[in-house]
C-alpha cells in the first residue's frame, strides 16, 4: 500500500525526480529559469503556495512523462497537512516544512520550545546554535506541536522577504506564527521585525539564527550539540547506546545498513567518532550516510586529521562547506575580546573552569565569566561537569580546528613575506571570521 503522503508530497516527489535524473539542484536550475535557491526551499518543503508555473519548467527541466508530470503539478496544488491528510483547497491548516527524520536526544529542548511557543507573552523566541546544531529541525517540530490548535504558520529562510502583504490580508484577530529560519538581521533587519509585531498584536515570531537579534522581549532558546560520551563510556555498551550523540549516528548508520547493531567491536570507534564531532547532528549526519560505503575506522582516520575533512555525501542539500561558513559566521558575531579569549583556549583541547581561563587569558574572573556566557550561549564552548562543583567548560573541536587552520595559514603566509619583502614590513591580521 503506498502511503498518500509519500505519494504526492510536492518536495519528496521533486527530490526524487531530480536524483533519479541524475541533476543537481544547480544543474536543474541551469536548465530552467528557476533558482538554486527556489529549488532548494521547494525540495525542503518550505513553500506554502508553490507556483504552479515554476512547477511546469521544473517538470520541463526534468523531462517528466505525462503521469509523472501530472502527479508533480497535483502535489503542487494540494499540499498534505500534518497528519498526513489532504486539506481540502483553501484549507489553511498546510505547513510548509517537512521533519524529514524523528527528532532524536531533543526531547527536553523541543517541549521547552513548544511551551515558549505556547506562552501568551512568548511573541519572540529565537533558538540561538552554530550551524549543523539542528534549530531548523526544532522549530518544525516545535511549531507542529505549538499550532496544533489550527494556529496559522508562515515560514521563511534567510533571503526571503518578510511577508508584509501576506499580513496585511490574514483577519484581525486570526492567531499566526512566523519563523523566520536562518535568519540574518544584520544591518537594522531587527527593526522591520520589532514593526511587524506592533502592526500584528496576536503574531508570534520565531527566529532561528547564530546569536540573538536584540528586540527587547526577546526569549532566548539556547541549542547545544548533542551530549558525547565520557571518556571510557565504550567500556558499558549499555549505558553508551543511551547517549543522544550516539543513538544519532545509529540511527543514521541503520538508515542505509538496517542490519547494523552497535556492539563490542564498533563501540570505542563509535564513541570517538561521536566526540570528534562535537555531537553536531549534521555532521553526524554525514558520518552515518557515508557508511554506506566507508568503514567506520576509516571515517574516523578522517575526522582525527579534521572535523571538516568529512565531505557532504552525495545527494545532501547541505555540504562540509556550509559548515565552515556558518561557524565563521557565528566567530563574526564575537567582540574583539571574545575573539582573543576564544583563540587563547582553543589552543587546548583539555576543559577548564572560569578561574583557569581567567589566567590563561589573563583577565579578572568577572569579565571572563561575561565572555564565557556568550561563547556558551552561541554554542562554541561546551559546559561539561566532570565530577565536583565547579563547572568546567572545553572549545569544540571543531572550533579548536578551524583556529589552528588559521594559524597555519597564517604561519605559511608569514614566511612567505619574511622572503619576499622581510620581517619589518610584515602587518596582516588573519581573522578567523566570516569575511
Amino acid at each position: 500500500m503506498i502511503d498518500i503522503r509519500t505519494q504526492l508530497d510536492l518536495a519528496l516527489l521533486l527530490r526524487d525526480h531530480r536524483r533519479r535524473a541524475g541533476l543537481t539542484q544547480q544543474h536543474l536550475a541551469d536548465l530552467t529559469t528557476v533558482s538554486v535557491r527556489a529549488i532548494r526551499n521547494l525540495e525542503q518543503g518550505k513553500v506554502l503556495s508553490p507556483r504552479l508555473d515554476t512547477v511546469r519548467l521544473l517538470a520541463d527541466g526534468l523531462r517528466l512523462g505525462a503521469p509523472q508530470r501530472e502527479a508533480l503539478l497535483d502535489a503542487a496544488r494540494r499540499r498534505p497537512d500534518t497528519d498526513g491528510h489532504l486539506p481540502a483547497e483553501g484549507d489553511g491548516t498546510v505547513t510548509p516544512w517537512l521533519v524529514q527524520a524523528p527528532l532524536i536526544g531533543r526531547d527536553t529542548e523541543t517541549a521547552a520550545l513548544t511551551d515558549l511557543l505556547r506562552q501568551p507573552g512568548g511573541r519572540l523566541v529565537t533558538v540561538v546554535g552554530i550551524g549543523g546544531v539542528g534549530k531548523s529541525h526544532l522549530a518544525a517540530e516545535a511549531v507542529r506541536r505549538a499550532t496544533a490548535d489550527g494556529t496559522q504558520v508562515l515560514w521563511r529562510t534567510r533571503g526571503d522577504d518578510f511577508p508584509t502583504g501576506e499580513l496585511a490580508h490574514r483577519a484581525p484577530g486570526e492567531r499566526t506564527v512566523l519563523v523566520l529560519d536562518d535568519a540574518n538581521l544584520a544591518g537594522g533587519g531587527s527593526a522591520p521585525l520589532a514593526a511587524l509585531m506592533r502592526a500584528h498584536p496576536r503574531l508570534r515570531i520565531l527566529l532561528t539564527a547564530c546569536g540573538p537579534c536584540g528586540v527587547p522581549g526577546e526569549q532566548i532558546l539556547r541549542l547545544a550539540p548533542l551530549p558525547v560520551p565520557e571518556p571510557g563510556a565504550e567500556a558499558d555498551l549499555a549505558l553508551l547506546a543511551e547517549v543522544p550523540s550516539v543513538r544519532l549516528l545509529c540511527a543514521h548508520i541503520r538508515a542505509g545498513n538496517p542490519l547494523f547493531r552497535l556492539d563490542d567491536t564498533d563501540a570505542a570507534v563509535v564513541a570517538e567518532l561521536c566526540r570528534r564531532l562535537d555531537g553536531l547532528p549534521r555532521a553526524l549526519e554525514f558520518a552515518g550516510r557515508w557508511t554506506l560505503v566507508r568503514s567506520l575506522p576509516e571515517l574516523l582516520a578522517e575526522v582525527e586529521r579534521s572535523p571538516f575533512g568529512l565531505t557532504a555525501p552525495p545527494m545532501t542539500a547541505d555540504t562540509s562547506r556550509d559548515l565552515v561558513v556558518r561557524l565563521r559566521r557565528t566567530l563574526g558575531r564575537l567582540s574583539p575580546a571574545g575573539v582573543s579569549f576564544l583563540a587563547a583556549l582553543a589552543r587546548d583541547h583539555r576543559s577548564w573552569s572560569v578561574a583557569e581561563a581567567a589566567t590563561a587569558v589573563g583577565t579578572s574572573g568577572a569579565d571572563a565569566a561575561v565572555i564565557l556566557f556568550t561563547l556558551v550561549t552561541y554554542g562554541l564552548v561546551r559546559p561539561e561537569r566532570l565530577g565536583g562543583d565547579e563547572p568546567r567548560f572545553s572549545v569544540l573541536n571543531h572550533v579548536r580546528h578551524l583556529y589552528a587552520e588559521t594559524r597555519r595559514d597564517n604561519r605559511r603566509w608569514s614566511a612567505t613575506v619574511m622572503h619576499r619583502i622581510g620581517p619589518e614590513d610584515r602587518g596582516r591580521k588573519v581573522a578567523v571570521s566570516e569575511g
